[in-house]
């Protein structure tokens, strides 16, 4: 069996991307980086990015893949930095590229992207955010929005001390007010780090989703779901109720708690390439000394400035295993998470929408004569009309979630 080290073993996460019902294209990119190193987990974590493109033609597709693959690579690099520090450099990397891009080529003119990067460290969940795209925390039956929204609905409620959830409906809601490449003085909101427990779930979107999924709904499905189903049937949700623009759902499970001391030891053994440096070197330092104490100073001197060059090798190469995390320590925190906060166990409101969805979708390929194979999704069917009558809302929503996936992959067949 293969030996997974402690820090990959703690998460579960899956991700999805959709075109949606009313697009020619999808603008959306997201990209994650998962620790491969102790030395990564100690200082950089797990890295997740979402981005949402706005501009003609593919100039939206184009900055939102920008976005993610500058943040990715200049978080990764920036290794003397915090983690804090990194992540709102790297989204500034990528909004001075963008913007470069866009002065260079008359095609990219004035596009621009949304930009929710994350990363899951020992010290905690650290976000940067630019847009209206969103990540949220699902904990004890509550799901709560960690960033937020930079449109002119959020800033109107922010000076008129109105709830962000109950904005007036006479605003418009799709206009945003903060994005990278447009504007030139970019501003990024950090939140946190904040503590991690077991089992939080992290879900971070584009405006696809939340524009057609409510925020207790999000909460009930990735509750009773894994990540992967969670992530499918969220998307399935959003285009049956018309899907009219590209989501994108990146969903992260927290599955256990720190590592034990085992695990701890294992991870900080040194590496064989650093035991055989400093094995090379104490040979090499041997024989400058004993070159040196026979006379023969230009054979030591070599041998002598060998020595420090292989030093120099292992201390590079062993800097975590010798010096540990403690440069990246940072117990401020950061922004006014959470914004929002709702409830979401399960209950039998969105079980009698999950239901009445199905209904709509069996109906729908009845009329037009189409042929699927339907037997699992109507055992499925079954198991979540007598999960509802014992008001077992769990076990409902994710019979008739799943029941409306089956029918959906069926469909997507032909």
């Amino acid at each position: 069996m293969e030996n997974i080290p402690y820090w990959k073993k703690s998460i579960c996460y899956a991700y999805k991307s959709d075109i949606g019902m009313r697009r020619s294209n999808n603008q959306d990119s997201y990209g994650f980086r998962i620790a491969r190193t102790l030395q990564q987990w100690l200082t950089r974590g797990h890295l997740f990015v979402v981005a949402d493109g706005m501009g003609a033609h593919a100039a939206g597709e184009v900055a939102s893949k920008m976005a993610v693959d500058i943040v990715m690579q200049s978080y990764l690099k920036r290794t003397n930095e915090t983690p804090v520090k990194a992540l709102e450099h790297a989204i500034m990397d990528a909004h001075n590229r963008i913007r470069e891009r866009s002065r260079r080529e008359d095609v990219f003119h004035d596009m621009g992207t949304t930009c929710d990067a994350f990363a899951l460290t020992p010290q905690g969940i650290i976000i940067a955010h630019v847009g209206d795209s969103r990540v949220y925390r699902i904990r004890t039956n509550r799901i709560e929005q960690m960033t937020f929204d930079h449109s002119l609905v959020w800033e109107i409620c922010e000076l008129s001390k109105l709830p962000y959830d109950c904005p007036p409906s006479h605003i418009p809601k799709n206009q945003i007010t903060r994005s990278l490449g447009p504007i030139e003085n970019l501003q990024v909101d950090i939140e946190g780090p904040h503590q991690i427990m077991v089992g939080d779930i992290f879900l971070s979107c584009s405006d696809g989703l939340t524009g057609q999924v409510k925020d207790y709904e999000i909460g009930e499905i990735v509750t009773v779901f894994p990540p992967d189903l969670a992530a499918e049937t969220l998307i399935n949700i959003t285009n049956l109720r018309g899907g009219p623009d590209n989501t994108t759902i990146v969903i992260v499970q927290t599955t256990r708690d720190d590592a034990t001391e085992q695990e701890v030891d294992e991870g900080m053994k040194m590496p064989t390439q650093s035991k055989i440096l400093i094995c090379v070197t104490i040979i090499l330092t041997t024989i400058f000394l004993t070159a040196s104490f026979l006379g023969n100073f230009i054979l030591g001197g070599v041998f002598g400035f060998v020595a420090a060059v292989v030093a120099v090798w292992f201390f590079v190469s062993a800097k975590s295993y010798l010096f540990g995390n403690a440069t990246f320590v940072n117990t401020e925190i950061h922004g006014k998470a959470p914004y929002t906060s709702s409830f979401c166990q399960p209950e039998e409101k969105l079980t009698n929408s999950l239901a009445q969805m199905l209904a709509e979708v069996k109906q729908a390929i009845n009329s037009k004569s189409i042929k699927i194979s339907s037997k699992e999704a109507n055992n499925t069917e079954q198991k979540a009309i007598l999960a509802l009558k014992n008001k077992n809302y769990a076990d409902a929503i994710r019979n008739y979630a799943m029941s409306i996936n089956l029918l959906m992959r069926e469909l997507k067949k032909i």
